[in-house]
């Protein structure tokens, strides 16, 4: 609920003229109430109400040392296929993209969410397959880079055909992952 009205203000209003205190009275609740939820209005939109960072830890923690990128991705690749499933999420979760995207200080929130799982994720690799620090940095800033990739390419993939539905996540993370094969193919030779 807070994280729907906070993207109608935002979209509405514009980020930087939307406050807390907007956000709380059109979400029915007081400040107080907001506050027990969200610490600012960026982390307003930027909830993890799916549970998907967890998933994303506990999946790093069941990984065996071989080939725990790979392992990472399979999951990955399972939840995508719930997310392009879940239309009403995955439309909200667009217009929270398109929001980071054209709004610096969302931007940085989201980049700072995106290093603090980067985090958690290496070490779950750490302490669960029990991988070296840097090899369990190195596989979960690979992974965080290919999920943030995935949901850049996806809204602009999705505003090039404003008309139609979003494409399928599961098939943009494909197409990333490919082309970061390439980047790496290219830079080895």
């Amino acid at each position: 609920m807070i994280a729907f009205t906070t993207v109608e203000l935002f979209e509405r209003k514009g980020f930087a003229a939307t406050t807390i205190e907007d956000i709380a009275a059109a979400a029915g609740i007081s400040r107080t109430t907001f506050f027990r939820h969200c610490a600012t209005k960026e982390a307003a939109v930027l909830l993890d109400d799916a549970g998907v960072d967890a998933e994303l830890v506990a999946a790093a923690e069941r990984t065996s040392r071989s080939g725990p990128l790979r392992q990472l991705e399979i999951a990955w690749e399972k939840m995508t296929a719930v997310f392009d499933t879940d239309h009403e999420g995955r439309d909200l979760f667009l217009r929270v993209r398109r929001l980071m995207r054209d709004n610096p200080p969302l931007l940085a929130a989201g980049l700072e969410r995106d290093a603090r799982l980067t985090e958690h994720i290496a070490a779950a690799l750490a302490n669960g397959p029990g991988m070296d620090s840097l090899d369990a940095h190195a596989v979960a800033e690979s992974f965080v880079l290919g999920m943030r990739l995935t949901f850049d390419e996806w809204v602009r993939c999705a505003d090039q055909a404003p008309s139609a539905s979003p494409p399928v996540l599961g098939d943009v993370y494909k197409r990333v992952r490919a082309a970061l094969v390439r980047a790496n193919e290219t830079t080895a030779r």
